[in-house]
């Protein structure tokens, strides 16, 4: 019989890992506990603190928080702190790193360091610490990784029975967050739930355990010419009612298929804003999708190399107001110092005749 007792000691026998964990990926709904097991070993951290345990023993001071089972508990929060006494005390179960696992495990049990039993807290149903679980894990000091914390709000999310920009607010309240987070992050989720129901585009190596879910939710989200690009409407409570699933796919594509040389056409988030000139600007945008030019190549017909020059002239003037300021104390200068100087007049005498050329072809038009 199921004890009613908030805290109660619990064989580890009787504790069950959670398998709709929000950091498990879908391939593991269901999976056998050893299955779950192995992938969570496949995270460095957890040999860590099966590490920890060995050497000082478990630290009971955190809650680990079940709901009943029939006659066992499953885990929904110290799903780690559970998977490495399970390890220390079955060291059989490991596949990944198995090596490392049994010398914890002699090295725990040589000092009676893993526990036959823990406390835990007990509630009846999941909904009773959803909110305390998001505050801890998507915005507290044990944050998920982002797909893990955008499936979580997801789930939160999809309880509102209505949907519309003031539940973003609401949900953010309720977990200690800002909408405008929220938002962005259920914003990323929608496109990869499309991304991943096309199979991921069939784009080789790329599957939810490698999806960088910064790099759409950041094209989607702070870029709006991209967002436009594929129909996404971030101005409406239905962002994605027109979206248009080929330009998704093309746009997954740059952010995520590799070249030959390891590197996709986009690189990194940082040529996100690149992208998103080159977009807006019709001869750049089709010479990019066409594959005549690569993004910087594209980028050279936007307006995006003025922003540059204006950037880099302003950069080159603070440092050169520096030196100005302490040339007088230098004590032992050379003549290469003199050369770099007439080197920097020269090239500003240069940028300053291109510009100028610049300026008076645009006047004449």
């Amino acid at each position: 019989m199921i004890e009613k007792t908030k805290f109660i000691e619990v064989d580890i026998q009787n504790l069950k890992l959670d398998h709709i964990n929000p950091r498990l990926p879908e391939r593991l709904k269901g999976a056998s506990d050893k299955d779950v097991l192995n992938w969570m070993l496949s995270d460095a951290t957890l040999i860590d603190l099966m590490a920890s345990i060995s050497e000082n023993g478990f630290f009971s001071g955190e809650p680990i928080i079940v709901i009943p089972d029939n006659q066992n508990y499953i885990v929904i929060e110290g799903n780690r702190r559970l998977a490495a006494i399970k390890l220390l005390s079955n060291s059989g179960l490991a596949t990944i790193s198995p090596k490392a696992v049994e010398s914890l495990s002699n090295d725990a049990k040589a000092k009676n360091n893993i526990p036959e039993k823990l406390w835990v807290y007990i509630v009846n149903e999941r909904r009773e610490v959803e909110n305390y679980l998001a505050f801890r894990h998507v915005t507290g000091v044990k944050q998920w990784p982002v797909i893990s914390k955008a499936r979580y709000l997801n789930h939160l999310y999809q309880q509102k029975p209505i949907k519309n920009i003031s539940v973003y607010k609401d949900l953010a309240k309720e977990i200690g967050s800002k909408a405008p987070y929220v938002r962005r992050l259920l914003t990323g989720y929608k496109a990869f739930e499309i991304i991943q129901s096309r199979k991921y585009y069939n784009i080789p190596d790329l599957d939810e355990e490698n999806f960088d879910i910064s790099l759409i939710t950041d094209a989607i989200t702070m870029h709006s010419a991209i967002a436009g690009f594929m129909g996404i409407d971030m101005e409406s409570e239905t962002p994605f009612e027109n979206v248009s699933l080929e330009r998704l796919k093309e746009v997954t594509e740059w952010l995520y298929q590799k070249l030959s040389n390891g590197k996709t056409r986009i690189g990194d988030n940082r040529n996100l804003r690149v992208l998103n000139k080159v977009i807006q600007n019709i001869e750049a945008r089709d010479s990019f999708i066409s594959g005549e030019k690569n993004l910087k190549e594209a980028s050279e017909l936007t307006d995006l190399a003025d922003e540059n020059i204006r950037l880099y002239l302003t950069k080159a003037l603070q440092n050169l107001v520096e030196v100005q300021k302490i040339v007088h104390r230098s004590s032992n200068p050379d003549k290469n110092d003199k050369k770099v100087a007439d080197e920097i007049i020269d090239s500003a005498e240069l940028i300053s005749r291109t510009i100028t050329k610049k300026i008076r072809e645009k006047e004449t038009i």
